[in-house]
């Protein structure tokens, strides 16, 4: 019996030991957990900023700049529990303690100050655009959200610093992003980036400063792609475009694209004011002086439904003014788009100054 007794003690304080791939892997505070939970809250926070955007609020950031963690396992036994066949002559329990704590710590930087606006204000770099087309994204959708100018022709050019009064003009844009994105699927749409001097250009640095567009001369589309875009080139079988960054030889705009901030304020467009906060956004007109429906320019890129109450299993949703904020699961479209401006945020983020500290974090006995 005292063989048995010993054995169960030895059996209990040997087998409840945490190693560093338990900590790691585990459901309770694991590398997995944590890396769900600031995904996600960094996506809220940034579908938070947009529907701002539309109430002419702040936006406001805060980085994870540190995450630590501790795991502490801790057991004893203890005579708790009588065991049968000891007597009060020769007594003898059994009984057991388990503790298990997780110590998180999580440090915020507050992203503000002239290098973070310079950030969100900076003009979208030109191989950004060429990157993310070569990488799979549909030039539609690229166009749409990244340019506010191309060929002299707006792409709603004033959503950029504020909301239009009047309804802007999209359609002609719409066409050309089309056109471009019927090129992209048959595999015949090329861009490329170029550099070349200006006058202006910063001293020791190079600046991408011609965006070029080539697509094939055998296409009945090529010609209907011909005359709603100037200054287009024949070259070897392929028509090819360049499109200079800012203001042409001849004072017109040849590509402009938008800033971080330009994206999100252009996105926020598509938030779904409830009724009862119509009065205290800013509206858009039409020729005939009703509400213009954003829907009609931001329908194919992202929707923001609002409800009164948290909504059921959405993809994406935040609380703000004391309506809920979110994106439907099963809208493919705005889950593609708002991954599009996660993509270009970590894209135009600063890199740090300085190297995080390092730090031994323990784990408990480990194998």
């Amino acid at each position: 019996m005292r063989c048995i007794l010993f054995g169960c003690i030895f059996i209990f304080l040997s087998s409840c030991s945490v190693t560093s791939r338990t900590a790691i892997d585990g459901e309770r505070g694991g590398r997995q957990a944590y890396n769900s939970v600031i995904q996600r809250t960094t996506q809220e926070e940034m579908l938070l900023n947009i529907v701002r955007l539309r109430y002419c609020d702040t936006p406001f950031f805060l980085n994870i700049s540190n995450v630590t963690n501790q795991f502490t396992w801790s057991k004893k036994g203890s005579a708790l529990l009588s065991i049968p066949g000891f007597n009060n002559e020769n007594p003898a329990t059994l009984g057991g303690e388990a503790f298990w704590q997780n110590q998180p710590t999580i440090q915020y930087t507050p992203l503000e100050g002239q290098a973070f606006a310079s950030q969100l204000m900076q003009p979208i770099d030109l191989r950004i655009i060429q990157q993310l087309i070569y990488t799979g994204w549909d030039v539609r959708r690229v166009m749409h959200l990244l340019v506010q100018s191309f060929d002299d022709i707006p792409n709603i050019f004033y959503t950029s610093s504020l909301i239009p009064e009047r309804a802007p003009s999209y359609k002609k844009f719409g066409e050309v992003a089309e056109l471009l994105q019927y090129f992209q699927s048959l595999g015949k749409l090329q861009i490329g980036v170029l550099y070349r001097p200006t006058s202006n250009a910063l001293e020791g640095k190079e600046v991408a400063n011609i965006l070029q567009l080539s697509f094939p001369t055998d296409d009945p589309k090529s010609a209907e792609l011909c005359k709603l875009l100037t200054g287009i080139e024949k070259r070897n079988k392929r028509y090819v475009i360049d499109m200079q960054l800012g203001f042409d030889e001849q004072a017109e705009i040849g590509i402009w694209p938008r800033s971080l901030l330009g994206c999100m304020y252009y996105l926020s467009l598509g938030v779904q004011v409830p009724a009862y906060d119509e009065s205290i956004v800013p509206t858009t007109s039409d020729d005939n002086g009703d509400s213009f429906d954003w829907s009609q320019v931001l329908g194919n890129l992202i929707t923001i439904h609002s409800s009164r109450f948290r909504p059921k299993n959405p993809c994406l949703a935040v609380q703000y003014r004391s309506t809920w904020f979110y994106i439907a699961d099963c809208d493919v479209t705005s889950k593609k788009t708002f991954v599009l401006l996660s993509q270009i945020y970590n894209l135009q983020a600063a890199e740090s100054q300085s190297p995080p500290p390092l730090l031994s974090i323990p784990l408990g006995g480990g194998k």
